[in-house]
């Protein structure tokens, strides 16, 4: 009787897991925005043929990126840690892992990692072929 409990048992098993449908990948928008984080319109750079650009950066504790400016707009997500943004007016945002921001082409900031260990942030960058520099340094 044990054995026939077992086997039925298996059968169902065995027979749940052929006909179960496959798992589907679960898609999120992360961010979408026409504006900047600091408000600001932006417009894609129309004088090439367009490139995108993903990139990735490491901001060890305390390391920051002095006052830029980007040529084209830059869609930006936080991994890990911890960034403070501060324009050149002096309005600060920070973000954490998880977060998300859009940078306007031409808009000074500097980026510092205000948290207690090393932040990674991947950003893309929307821009053409030929543009030159990602980051352009303020003098």
């Amino acid at each position: 009787m044990l054995r026939a409990l077992i086997t039925v048992i298996f059968s169902i098993f065995l027979f749940n897991a052929a006909y179960a449908e496959a798992e589907k990948p679960i898609v999120s928008i992360l961010h979408a925005g026409t504006m900047s984080n600091a408000g600001e319109d932006f417009s894609y750079p129309t004088d090439g043929k367009a490139k995108l650009i993903m990139a990735q950066a490491i901001f060890p504790v305390g390391a920051s990126i002095p006052m830029h400016t980007h040529p084209s707009p830059v869609i930006v997500h936080i991994i890990a840690g911890e960034l403070t943004s501060e324009r050149a007016n002096g309005d600060a945002v920070t973000y954490k892992a998880g977060d998300s921001f859009i940078e306007a082409p031409n808009s000074p900031h500097k980026v510092t990692n205000t948290g207690k260990r090393p932040a990674i942030l991947h950003g893309v960058f929307v821009t053409v072929e030929g543009h030159g520099p990602l980051t352009i340094f303020e003098k």
